[in-house]
Order: structure tokens, then sequence, then C-alpha cells
């Protein structure tokens, strides 16, 4: 029935759209005409989307993945406007159209084809979870039946049901309100990708991140489904191909300590 009702959703959503009719410009069209690109992003992921506390700016891989897309769609990296999202608003920011695109660590999933479009991965990552130091928890089977911190909106809550349904889950609205929840005490473990747990650690040494992971997210910029209109999507893929042959990702995870 979840299955059937996501369709609707998704046919719902196309017919109502307002893109990939003739009359009307392209998505690429209306970004090119407007000379700003609008993009939905993370503050709280920290290396890949997060809010520079000395400067108030928002930085971070995701953000510098955007900004050369900035650059290959309108010849600056600066023609750019940066909206923060939780994961739960993600694609409700893109079906609206509040926002051109996203890129705040979002993974790949068929369900979500189903209401929003997908460039090419541009990452791969892996969940896993982070515990106290002295916990005496080291892989995920010793969390049978603990209680796991998780972000609402992510594919954390339904990996962690797949492989361990006697587990209890405590969800939050962003990773920010659900690491807090770890620290203070609320879950035996906060469970999300290795790469924006690593944001957290790298700030609390109280922490360690269990070295098995249980899933692989590949990350990727999504967009609205428009039909009969590709021309955001293959502009992004352009760039994407560019970035991965031209050495910027390698640079990029350098830069932001990503492994």
């Amino acid at each position: 029935m979840r299955k059937v009702i996501l369709i609707f959703l998704a046919i719902i959503i196309i017919l109502n759209s307002g893109c990939g009719k003739k009359e009307e410009k392209t998505q690429l069209e209306k970004i090119i005409d407007r000379d700003v690109l609008i993009v939905g992003v993370s503050t709280d992921s920290k290396p890949f989307g997060f809010k520079n506390p000395k400067t108030g700016k928002i930085e971070g891989f995701d953000i510098d993945i955007a900004r050369e897309a900035a650059k290959d769609i309108l010849g600056s990296e600066r023609k750019i406007d940066f909206v923060p999202i939780t994961p739960s608003g993600r694609i409700e920011a893109i079906t609206s159209g509040r926002v051109d695109m996203v890129a705040a660590t979002m993974t790949i999933t068929p369900q979500r084809e189903l209401l929003i479009d997908f460039t090419e991965p541009y990452f791969i990552a892996g969940q896993t979870a982070l515990v106290k130091k002295d916990s005496k928890i080291y892989n995920f089977a010793d969390l049978k039946k603990k209680t796991i911190i998780i972000a609402l909106g992510t594919t954390s809550e339904k990996n962690i049901r797949r492989i361990l349904p006697t587990a209890k889950l405590n969800g939050y609205n962003n990773y920010k309100e659900a690491f807090d929840a770890f620290k203070n005490g609320y879950g035996d473990a906060f469970s999300t990708d290795n790469t924006i747990l690593s944001g957290f650690l790298d700030e609390n040494d109280n922490y360690r991140i269990l070295k098995n992971k249980i899933s692989q997210e590949p990350y990727a910029i999504g967009i609205k489904k428009c039909e009969n209109d590709d021309s955001l999507k293959s502009s992004l893929n352009f760039t994407i191909k560019r970035i991965k042959n031209d050495g910027t990702v390698f640079n990029l995870k350098k830069k932001w300590k990503i492994k």
C-alpha cells in the first residue's frame, strides 16, 4: 500500500510541477534568466555542510560541489543562494520549487526516485554508529536491544529497522539535535553516515565510531522531477563528471579531511 501511495504522489507531483511543458522554459533556462542558483543545504553535517561559527558562513564539501555547479551554469561560483534545510525537509524543498537543487548528503533510494530526480552520485558513504569511548558496544550486533538515535528523514531508520528490528529508535529533526540527545544520554548510539559522524567526532574526543558499516550511501544532487526536461540534470551530471576527472573531488576531500 505504501508503494502505491508513493507512486500516486509522484504522478500528482509531475502533473502539477509546472515543468516539462513545451511552452515553458526549461529548468536550466529559468536559472540562467534569474542568474542565481538556489541550493538547499545542510548546516549541521560537518564537514559536508555546516555554519562556520567564526564567520557565520555556510561551508563544507557539499557547499563546494554546489559552487562548482554554479560556476558551470552561470559562470561564477558566487551566483548562488544557500537555503538551510533539515533532512526531513529536503524532498519538499525540491518538489515545491523552493530550491533548484539539494546538495545535502542525500542518498539515492528507489522511494525517493518516485518523488524527485537525482544526478549521478558524487560521493559514496556508509552508515555506521557513534558510541561513547568507554562503551562495551563494538559492532551492530551489540545494539540489538539498545536505544539508537537517528535523524528523521534519512535512510538511517530504514537500515536500522532492517538489520536490528528489536532495537528502539529515537528520531530527531536534524543531526545536531540527534547528536545533542546522544550526548545527553538519551540513547546508546547515534547512527548515520560515517562522513557525518566524523564531523562530530572531530570536535568531541569522548566518542568512537564503529568500524563496520551496514550500508552504502550514494550521495547525489536532488532536483525536481520534470517530464521531457533533463536540462538541469544533464548540466549537473556534466559538472560531476568534470570535477571527478579534473581532480576537484580529490582536492575537496583533502580540504575537508574526508576519507
